[in-house]
């Protein structure tokens, strides 16, 4: 179900079960040919590229600073055109239930990206603003791809007292 934020905008929340039986199940299972025109297809560069260098595909309804991404599933440490850096996991799964059937239908688990300067291997990686969330069907044979929310927090800025 898509709930509407009644805000100054127009905004909404997709539902992780919408994200799982209406985008992600059918083009896993091959039953989906075309995705809504605010989930962008890549491949591996959804892990493999600083998020800022992906395609944003931008929707009235969608949160200016967030983004949907459809690709292969890979987690790994990874050098960027500027940054290298990984998406390191900052929640353990949480288990997504049909709210109809009650049934494990998907899981989602969230991750923060952690970068330093390229070829700088002495440096430590630190946090960004930048998080992930990812999904993926319930049963890990059909873990080959994700669907994921990339959401940039921009800082805000301090108050002074």
């Amino acid at each position: 179900m898509i709930s509407f934020a009644s805000t100054e905008e127009l905004r909404c929340r997709i539902s992780d079960e919408d994200i799982v039986e209406c985008y992600l199940r059918p083009k896993v299972m091959g039953e989906a040919t075309a995705m809504p025109r605010f989930i962008v297809e890549v491949g591996e560069e959804l892990y493999t590229r600083e998020p800022w260098l992906l395609p944003q595909q931008t929707d009235p309804i969608l949160n200016p600073r967030e983004w949907f991404y459809l690709g292969p599933k890979w987690v790994r440490p990874f050098q960027g055109v500027y940054f290298d850096g990984s998406w390191d996991a900052i929640e353990g799964f949480f288990v997504i239930l049909s709210k109809e059937t009650g049934e494990k239908i998907g899981v989602t688990r969230r991750y923060r990206l952690y970068c330093r300067n390229k070829n700088d291997d002495k440096g430590l990686m630190l946090p960004s603003e930048w998080f992930m969330r990812e999904y993926l069907l319930y049963h890990p044979k059909f873990h080959s791809h994700a669907l994921c929310k990339v959401t940039y927090n921009r800082p805000r800025p301090r108050r002074s007292m």
